[in-house]
Order: C-alpha cells, then structure tokens, then sequence
C-alpha cells in the first residue's frame, strides 16, 4: 500500500449472480441482500476500524444509510475523547442528496462531508452547506486519486467504502483497494441491467484486479470472503482459508 493513501477496504454482499441490487424499477422500499444478522454484525465492525466511511451518491439516494458505529462504540470513543469516523459520500452535482438523510444527522455519528465536482450547482452547495463540509475535488468529476489524496490530508489511515459499484471500479482502476469483503448470499436476483461489485467500463485483460482469498467462512448458507490485493505483486497462487477476523 502506498503511504501516500489510506488502506482501503471495500464491503459488500452480493447474491448468486453477482448482483448488489435489483434492477432498475424491480426495487419497492428498503431492501437488505443478507437475510441474517451477521453481515450486519461485521459491517458494523469494519465500521469501527475506519477512520471514514465512504459511499456513492447513487448508494446513499436508493438506501439513505447513516454511515455510523454502533452506540456503545460510539459512547467509549466520547469518553475516551477519541473521534468518530468520518462519513462521506462523493457526488458529481448533489442531485437527490437532501439535507435530511440520515448521514447528515450529527446525533448519529461523526462529521459529514460532501465531496463533489465543480458541477454542483450553487442551489445545492446552499442546500448542503449547513449540514456538511463541502469539498470540491476536480472540475466535471471527483478523481479517485483526488479522493484518496484528500483522505490522508486529513488524517484517515484506514478508510471503508460501502459502495456502490462505479465507486468501487474507480478505486480498483486506480490500484487503491487492499481489502474486499464480500458476503455471498444464496439468492438469484437476475436483471441485465442490475448493479454488480464493480460497475463502469470494465477492465481491460491486462488491467483486471486479482485478488487472494485470504479468509472464508460457512455460516448457515451464507459465505463470508476476504480478499487481499497486493499491486506490486506477481499474479496470484491458489487461494487459501482460515478463520477471519471477527
């Protein structure tokens, strides 16, 4: 990993067919790809090891999550008067980003920032400005390089991105994901047109990221993965398992 970053984790659960969402128009209400408690367990504890937690604007519009630790890890960090996690989500204009959304209620974790292109229109930097930093980071996009850059000028060492899938390609495309971990679920969600790990343009053959399965674990039909990306490694040997951290 390169000092000049911080060490970047991506977390997801994923159905069968590699799908993170239904498709387009399928999707009524909230809607949670695990059906048991354990991801959200382990979610909540990668939670606690990030110095910020990171998500799209297309993740926070369709789930509204409140990026925050669970309460009595937030409760000992106060005492203790160490910070909360940084919650974040980048954006190109801020459309559909409303200053009521739960990641922009202090009473439920640490600082909110917005960080967004050139783009976004004055009406919603307005809109934003009393709940949140404003970053501006780039003229027509936020650059995953810009990104990251920013991230360790503010401190962060560890940062976990929850999504969704043309964030996560940009950080891969950009050689900057240390750690995956993916919960496989036992449903088939289908749709051609449904949202995968990893969106965008795709990867050219000489550009695809290969990981190293570094932990998994059975837990009813479920499967918890650990994959580690070494960059400046050579291409991947035969996987092996263990027991991953709690």
């Amino acid at each position: 990993m390169s000092s000049a970053r911080p060490r970047v984790l991506l977390n997801f659960a994923a159905s069968l067919d590699g799908k993170i969402n239904p498709a387009p128009g399928l999707r009524a209400g909230r809607f949670m790809m695990s059906r048991g408690r354990e991801d959200l367990r382990r979610m909540l504890s990668l939670r606690a090891e990030a110095d910020a937690i990171l998500v799209g604007a297309s993740n926070l519009r369709a789930d509204d999550p409140d990026l925050a630790i669970p309460a009595e890890e937030r409760a000992a960090r106060r005492a203790r008067g160490a910070p909360e996690p940084l919650r974040a989500v980048v954006t190109t204009r801020a459309e559909g980003i409303a200053p009521g959304m739960k990641i922009f209620d202090p009473a439920r974790g640490g600082r909110s920032i917005v960080l967004h292109a050139g783009l976004m229109p004055a009406e919603a930097r307005a809109r934003l400005a009393p709940v949140a930093e404003l970053v501006e980071l780039g003229a027509s996009a936020v650059g995953a390089a810009d990104l990251l850059a920013w991230f360790a000028g503010r401190g962060v060492r560890t940062l976990l991105c929850e999504g969704g899938g043309d964030l996560a390609a940009r950080l891969f495309a950009a050689r900057a994901v240390d750690e995956l971990y993916l919960t496989l679920v036992p449903r088939v969600l289908g749709g051609a047109r449904a949202p995968t790990l990893a969106g965008g343009p795709g990867f050219a053959p000489d550009g695809i990221p290969d990981g190293r399965l570094a932990s998994l674990e059975q837990l009813g039909d479920e499967l918890y993965l650990r994959y580690t990306f070494d960059w400046a490694a050579a291409p991947p040997s035969a996987p092996t398992s263990s027991r991953p951290r709690g």
